[in-house]
């Protein structure tokens, strides 16, 4: 053994560092193997000095409280530690070799036989001890079979605690006096009394336990390693857009602290409170992360929401030196100072603990009065830059809708009291005013191909671009087979699809309804049963954007009540990209409807394929020649006759003409196709055989054209009679806007009646995966702007 004052040298001149690991992460064998390497990682650094402090492993502790009230029923409790000790015992095997596996199940063993004579001696704290002790045990064997210079300490022989105090130079003593070579697995949770009998630390003891280390050894800094990687703004598992933090200041910690956060408790804190210890929060499923740091920089950009279910109000006069910090520490439990001035103050504290409270009080002689009626509380920890009594006008916006009770404000808290829990959505909604520095659009992407994956790879310069209006966060990204939810990685394709898992509709769609708004479904497939699905994520609560036609050109009772949908929900929907991918077509028609204009007729060239083969084909070469080249360019359909059927541009054009607000179908429309009907029937090879009867046809329509251009054009009349439309070939003149295209180029001329004799003509690239992924991002930028309008219109106005 090292004499105390070499150790003292030791721990003041060396890099002392403390870990300490949860019963989740110790929750079965595998998780020790996982802790035992991450000690080995980041606890042997060179000259630093390695203290670990362990909790019960996985749900130990609340098997042992199990017995304990058990106490007087002999052969329950001997059934009781019989299964217990089967468990350990199991655990033990699992997780070493001989001879560190014998050495540990003898210990094991008698500390099994002590137990029913503890329980029914009401030796509490021994029976609870067993957990930490053998953790504590088995991890330093553990790290002993991997080579590795390690013991056990029990802390009831060190850590003295009378009261609430600990007794910081005697245990200090002799911890010196106790600490051998190598790495030190520390009990936590427990401690003793003055008088030597044992004793646990409460909630989260384990937690203070390492953080007591930390301040007798005046270790460097203090690991917590639990199964989160930060510390969020909410509850990651009620709130899917709970933000993680990797750096929260230590006032902001200290108040999270008081509000009950599991990540934190307010005790944890205290040792370390104006010390150089570092105090870091890091995930033990995720070891290679960053974590949590607690900083001394109150100018931490964090903000935080809570819920508190069955608070009461306790009203309290002439405190005699106590105050809210001391009632909590005594109950453990959160006990929230709402107000306080000469005539007394107000805490906020669980209904439960409320009659014992009062009595804490009376048995000091402080007179405190608590409210029966029970709330639901939710507290805002604010933000450095909000840090101010008024309230920013949309949390102020969606508190108006919500109409709490009783509202109660400082520069850092604002606590607002409810008569009835708030739903989930409403919870989400709230949590998102008040902790995003802006709102989020959470987008759902339905579609992995060409453009979906263009669409991600667009999304961060998207997001960079629009700091100023909404943030955008991806939520779901889902094809025909797969999904993943809550994407944790960047955002190309293929780390995202590591993610993946089968999809499940319903539970898609339900993930999609705890979003927080607004929500918006991006349909980049083109999918017909996707499109007659949106009604389902409508009720969700998503807005839409598609560049996928089948939505707006399913069959019109269908079509008609997903805008009805839309209206009674008051979403939007845009479909910009479904014509003419980024040319702002449909933009174009909304502006001049809008601005009073009447459209007439619209005609143009809406395939891109088709404007490639008719711009090459000049009689040089068989036309059949000119299609098998489109296909090796990637410019058709896997099958190049479904480009010649005219079905996409009839598509195309019902989009325009419901644009327009015309009641049509797709059977309304006059289809002449390109490819006869006996050629395109039958299969691809057969086709091939008979391509020279296609080539003629295609001969004769261009010596028919003469001087003139072949164009397949879709074209669009809006008359007195009604709505004629039609899509076919036709030869149009040289001076016609129709003619002077580039290959590939799609066409839109609009005529009005202010563009009649000069119509408006819309030019461009009309397909491939750049242009349509970065109009579908026009949509996104329309959409929020469009919803920031929505939001200042809907804030209250003062009178």
């Amino acid at each position: 053994m090292m004499t105390t004052q070499a150790l003292r040298k030791l721990d003041r001149a060396g890099n002392s560092q403390v870990h300490k690991f949860g019963g989740t992460s110790l929750a079965n064998s595998s998780r020790f193997l996982a802790v035992a390497s991450i000690v080995q990682q980041h606890g042997l650094q060179p000259g630093s000095d390695c203290w670990v402090v362990v909790s019960a492993p996985g749900k130990t502790t609340d098997q042992l409280c199990a017995l304990l009230a058990l106490t007087g029923q002999d052969e329950s409790i001997k059934q009781a530690v019989a299964e217990l000790g089967g468990a350990l015992t199991e655990l033990v095997r699992q997780t070493l070799t001989t001879p560190w596996q014998d050495e540990v199940l003898t210990v094991l063993t008698q500390w099994l036989v002590a137990l029913p004579a503890q329980i029914q001696s009401g030796q509490t704290a021994d029976v609870l001890a067993l957990g930490e002790s053998l953790s504590a045990l088995l991890l330093s064997r553990l790290l002993r079979q991997s080579g590795l210079q390690a013991d056990w300490l029990d802390s009831r022989k060190f850590l003295t605690v009378e009261g609430q105090q600990i007794r910081w130079d005697e245990s200090e003593q002799h911890l010196l006096a106790l600490r051998t070579e190598g790495i030190q697995v520390v009990t936590g949770f427990i401690g003793r009394n003055p008088a030597g009998h044992s004793l646990t630390l409460g909630r989260n003891g384990s937690d203070y336990s390492a953080t007591i280390l930390g301040r007798l050894v005046q270790a460097q800094q203090v690991h917590i390693w639990t199964d989160v990687d930060a510390i969020y703004s909410g509850d990651p598992r009620r709130l899917p857009a709970a933000r993680p933090y990797h750096q929260v200041s230590w006032r902001q910690a200290c108040l999270l602290a008081e509000l009950g956060n599991p990540v934190l408790h307010a005790r944890t804190l205290a040792p370390l409170y104006n010390s150089q210890t570092q105090l870091q929060v890091r995930s033990s499923f995720e070891p290679a992360r960053p974590g949590c740091q607690i900083l001394p920089d109150a100018s931490c950009q964090a903000s935080f929401v809570t819920d508190l279910k069955q608070m009461v109000l306790l009203s309290v006069h002439d405190l005699h030196g106590f105050d809210a910090h001391w009632l909590a520490a005594e109950l453990q439990q959160p006990v929230v100072s709402l107000q306080q001035s000469a005539q007394g103050n107000l805490w906020l504290l669980p209904a439960t603990v409320a009659d014992r409270a009062v009595q804490l009080l009376a048995e000091r002689q402080v007179h405190a009065v608590h409210d029966t009626t029970p709330y639901y509380a939710v507290a805002w920890l604010k933000p450095a830059p909000v840090q101010q009594e008024t309230l920013p006008a949309d949390v102020a916006a969606c508190l108006q809708q919500l109409r709490p009770a009783h509202s109660y404000q400082s520069k850092e808290l604002a606590v607002w009291l409810f008569e009835q829990e708030l739903s989930a959505v409403r919870f989400a909604e709230l949590h998102q005013y008040c902790t995003q520095p802006r709102p989020e659009i959470q987008l759902i992407v339905a579609g992995t191909g060409n453009v979906g994956s263009e669409f991600l790879r667009l999304l961060p310069g998207h997001q960079q671009r629009c700091q100023g209006s909404h943030g955008l966060q991806l939520a779901a990204l889902f094809n025909s087979r797969q999904m993943v939810l809550k994407p944790t990685t960047a955002l190309e394709l293929p780390s995202l699809v590591q993610q993946a898992e089968p999809l499940q509709q319903h539970t898609l769609l339900h993930e999609i309804a705890r979003l927080p708004a607004p929500k918006v479904l991006i349909d980049l497939t083109p999918s017909q049963a996707l499109a007659e699905q949106y009604p389902d994520f409508i009720a969700a609560g998503c807005h839409i954007i598609s560049a996928n036609k089948q939505g707006v050109t399913l069959p019109e009772s269908k079509y008609l009540q997903i805008r009805t949908l839309l209206s009674e929900h008051k979403l939007h929907w845009l479909s910009n990209t479904t014509v003419g991918a980024g040319l702002p077509v449909q933009r174009a028609l909304q502006e001049l409807q809008s601005a009073g204009d009447r459209v007439r007729r619209i005609s143009g060239i809406f395939s891109g394929t088709l404007s490639w083969l008719l711009c090459q084909y000049d009689g040089s070469s068989a036309f059949s020649d000119l299609l098998l080249q489109a296909k090796a360019l990637g410019y058709t359909e896997p099958d190049p006759r479904e480009d010649l059927s005219g079905r996409d541009v009839q598509r195309k054009l019902l989009v325009l003409a419901r644009e327009l607000g015309c009641s049509l179908d797709l059977a309304d429309i006059t289809l002449e196709p390109l490819l006869p009907e006996a050629l395109a029937g039958a299969s691809w090879d057969h086709f091939w055989q008979q391509r020279a009867e296609f080539d003629a046809l295609m001969q004769q329509h261009l010596a028919q054209a003469a001087a003139k251009k072949l164009r397949y054009v879709g074209e669009l009349r809006l008359t007195g009679d009604g709505v004629e439309a039609s899509v076919r070939l036709v030869a149009v003149a040289g001076s016609d806007p129709l003619a002077g295209i580039q290959p590939c180029d799609n066409v839109f001329v609009i005529e009005s009646d202010w563009y009649q004799e000069l119509p408006l003509v819309i030019k461009g690239p009309g397909a491939g995966r750049t242009v349509t992924a970065g109009g579908v991002h026009a949509d996104l930028a329309q959409l929020s702007r469009q919803l920031l309008l929505s939001n200042v219109a809907n804030l209250p106005r003062s009178s």
